[in-house]
């Protein structure tokens, strides 16, 4: 079911720009020596395929406040930033190597990286990566949820023209993950070094 923000967006395409980091302006926040303390940390910890990345979680209550004036018209002075509760990834999972009895080979879950993407902040999952995530359960009851939305933008032409309109679904967060340390703890697996997850599952078996 759709949730409605009440006005269709005929919008600059510059609003819904989706900026993605290079790798060299990724801060590096954690070093392997921190994965055993991460698995520690966290309840679930897998290996998992991206199947879906980069989709915005907003609060539609700020989106109004800062992008529409009182006659409900565009603004032009958004902040994105002001408005996004987080990123979300629909992750498949390949493997778990730390299990809390809900995740389970083959399955399907979100994965949300609270705020808004930039170069001090942690890397956002994209399509086709493969990932081990170092999880802990959303709070269904977190009070950044009560607004929100899973932001889904259409673009059609109209007359030569670009239209976008709003198609956004409300954002449920049960059964929904994020990364621990803030979102940091997510390690991205190049297809050449899958090493790198049998040396994360030695770490996690110290804490057996």
């Amino acid at each position: 079911m759709s949730f409605d923000l009440k006005h269709s967006l005929m919008v600059p395409a510059g609003l819904f720009l989706i900026l993605v980091n290079s790798p060299d302006a990724q801060a590096q926040h954690l070093s392997y020596n921190d994965w055993k303390h991460l698995g520690e940390e966290s309840c679930a910890v897998v290996v998992a395929d991206v199947v879906q990345g980069m989709l915005h979680v907003i609060d539609t209550e700020k989106y109004r406040m800062q992008v529409r004036g009182p006659d409900g018209n565009l603004t032009g002075n958004w902040n994105p930033a002001g408005y996004t509760v987080g990123i979300l990834a629909r992750v498949r999972i390949a493997e778990v190597l730390k299990a809390d009895g809900k995740i389970n080979p083959g399955g399907t879950v979100g994965v949300l990286v609270y705020g808004y993407v930039g170069s001090d902040l942690p890397d956002e999952p994209l399509d086709k990566e493969k990932r081990v995530f170092f999880l802990r359960p959303l709070d269904p009851n977190g009070k950044e949820f009560t607004h929100a939305v899973t932001q889904i933008i259409e673009r059609a032409e109209q007359n030569g023209h670009p239209r976008y309109t709003d198609r956004s679904v409300r954002f449920d967060p049960k059964g929904c993950y994020t990364p621990v340390e803030s979102g940091y703890a997510q390690v991205l697996v190049p297809p050449n070094k899958t090493e790198i997850i049998d040396k994360i599952k030695r770490a996690i078996a110290q804490n057996r």
